[in-house]
């Protein structure tokens, strides 16, 4: 994490100061915080005469008490002169000319604003400024690492999925304007598996959502012990909660499926999150065994998605490579069930049925109904894109 704090730009303030009389030229200057220097002009006066006795005239700046020579202006018009920010400087304003005159400025630059503080943390970083500060107010780093300011002073970059090396440029209330690099590394991303570990001839069987719970799968989950993960809903799983403690009770497992089942690859990192982890804590707290392993809707992810579930504090995401419904056991290669394979039903009418179905075939190829859990990942490849479904 890189900080750092540069003075770029601020606003200029110009005051006039009269000559010896209103028809012939004066002084007037102008302070740029950008620079920290005043830039001080010999302007005409209201007399025809007084641009002859401009053109012919000489500004020469002394800092008072500096002990360092003057500086003559350049084409006899304009002196710029560097001064030190949070002092008074007093400069004397010499004019030689045809009708020479001197007058003394005093000039305060404001501090510059910097960062006092930063700290990073797990969602991003935030920086404590010098001053309070004002408008304009940058929005999303690299278009994603979102801005906001929790106090005057204060300043916040959320982390986001991907990496992002910008600059923050930050403006002072009294115009100021400071340039702090950043550079924000990603959120840690959680992989999704469509295949879990084949050993023992495993087969996994996953049912979605949890709307129309099934006592005929509950009693088959007791007779047979038969494991089984339903990744529900929270909006869903609400609506019967009885019915998902005696799932638990009978041996089955709870993932995560979100509150409410949106596209999550179309939400910002932050309601992403909220989706995953308002339900992962609301079913722990419901049936006693917070979830591990969420499944995002439709089989959509993506980078940001991925980094959700990580901060939500999801340790896997759970795709399929077998979809399960009216119409029969679809693989995801049109040839039969293997091990490792992850299977993909939904709490639908006629679910008892078709896990019947499923439960035969599975006999037939002498595979083995295997608990779903992180360890079943060890050593599996990643997927990289979805297979479909929802």
């Amino acid at each position: 994490m890189a900080v750092a704090g540069l003075l770029v730009l601020a606003v200029v303030t110009v005051v006039r100061l009269a000559g010896p009389g209103a028809a012939h030229p004066s002084v007037a200057w102008r302070f740029s915080p950008a620079s920290n220097t005043v830039t001080i002009r010999l302007t005409r006066g209201d007399s025809a005469a007084s641009q002859g006795i401009r053109a012919s005239s000489h500004l020469m700046v002394t800092e008072e008490s500096s002990g360092r020579p003057g500086r003559w202006s350049r084409y006899g018009r304009i002196a710029r002169v560097a001064v030190r920010p949070g002092t008074p400087t007093r400069l004397l304003v010499q004019v030689k000319g045809p009708q020479p005159f001197s007058q003394v400025l005093s000039v305060t630059a404001p501090r510059p604003l910097r960062v006092v503080r930063s700290r990073a943390g797990a969602t991003g970083l935030l920086l404590s400024l010098s001053g309070p500060l004002g408008l304009p107010r940058p929005g999303p780093l690299c278009g994603h690492d979102a801005v906001t300011y929790p106090g005057p002073a204060e300043v916040a970059v959320a982390r986001s999925a991907y990496a992002c090396r910008s600059t923050l440029t930050l403006t002072a209330r009294n115009g100021e304007r400071t340039a702090v690099p950043v550079t924000m590394p990603t959120v840690p991303e959680i992989p999704l598996y469509a295949f879990g570990d084949s050993a023992g001839r495993a087969i996994y069987i996953t049912v979605d959502d949890g709307w129309t719970p099934s006592a005929q799968v509950l009693a088959i989950m007791r007779r047979t012990r038969l494991p089984v993960t339903a990744f529900l809903i929270q909006d869903a799983a609400q609506e019967n909660l009885p019915y998902w403690r005696a799932f638990v009770s009978a041996g089955g497992t709870v993932g995560d499926h979100t509150v409410s089942h949106p596209d999550l690859s179309k939400l910002p990192i932050g309601q992403a999150t909220v989706q995953w982890a308002q339900a992962r804590q609301t079913l722990g707290r419901w049936l006693g065994t917070t979830p591990v392993l969420g499944r995002p809707p439709y089989g959509d992810f993506s980078p940001a998605v991925e980094a959700a579930a990580y901060r939500a504090g999801l340790s896997r995401l759970v795709g399929w490579s077998v979809v399960v419904d009216g119409a029969g056991i679809h693989t995801w290669d049109g040839q039969g069930l293997e091990p490792g394979e992850i299977v993909l039903l939904h709490w639908v009418p006629g679910l008892g049925h078709q896990l019947t179905g499923l439960l035969a075939a599975i006999h037939r190829r002498h595979l083995n109904p295997t608990p779903l859990t992180a360890a079943s990942f060890a050593g599996i490849k990643p997927q990289l894109r979805s297979l479909g479904g929802d």
